[in-house]
């Protein structure tokens, strides 16, 4: 896995993502997968996203 793949959260959880709108982050864009239709959300991960997402699982 590269970088760039490391740089950024692809999340496909609708519960989740409105989690981190919560928590003030912003995605940069929404797409669908084009192999299975699904709808994600694409992150920016920083150290404050990671931090979000560690109290999440918790």
């Amino acid at each position: 896995m590269g970088y760039e793949a490391k740089k950024y959260f692809y999340c496909y959880n609708k519960t989740f993502a409105l989690y981190l709108k919560k928590c003030g982050f912003d995605y940069i864009t929404m797409a669908k997968n084009r192999y299975d239709d699904r709808i994600f959300t694409l992150w920016e991960k920083t150290t404050e996203f990671e931090k979000a997402l560690v109290d999440y699982t918790n």
